[in-house]
């Protein structure tokens, strides 16, 4: 079972007083999507059963997702509007769970040799709905962003 990633880049035609929404909502997007790199790492270490790469890209990951959340925190709102950059943030706290928590399990399993299936493929399914969970929140509130921004 691979990962894939599942953050909508949207791009749209507005602008507002001060740094304009398609700016905000592009800067916002590009920090997400910027695990796209580590979720195609891993992937293909975890295929190739190369576990240290694997480790080796969980910990780049979550160096990654940390300073991406400072960024996004950074940044802050939108003109006193905070819910896009409020699911940005769940967004980027989903990836920080699995790349402290659910990897981690995830590799050790798979690097003991014993493979547990079972173990193996709850902790896959657990990524995979929290990764779609994340996707759709960011997705919706990006719409909504760009309804509400639109001009």
């Amino acid at each position: 079972m691979t990962l894939t990633g599942i953050f909508a880049s949207m791009a749209f035609l507005v602008s507002c007083g001060g740094k304009d929404a398609v700016t905000y909502n592009n800067e916002l997007m590009t920090i997400i999507n910027s695990n796209e790199k580590f979720v195609t790492d891993m992937n293909r270490a975890m295929q190739t059963k190369n576990y240290s790469e694997a480790e080796k890209v969980r910990g780049n990951w979550e160096k990654n997702v940390t300073e991406n959340i400072k960024e996004v925190e950074k940044i802050g709102d939108f003109d006193g509007d905070n819910s896009f950059q409020k699911a940005l943030l769940t967004g980027l706290n989903g990836y920080k769970k699995i790349v402290t928590d659910d990897y981690p399990k995830l590799i050790e399993i798979r690097k003991s040799g014993k493979d547990d299936v079972v173990a193996g493929n709850a902790l896959l399914d657990n990524i995979n709905i929290a990764f779609e969970a994340m996707g759709n929140g960011v997705n919706e509130e990006a719409a909504k962003f760009e309804a509400t921004h639109k001009k």
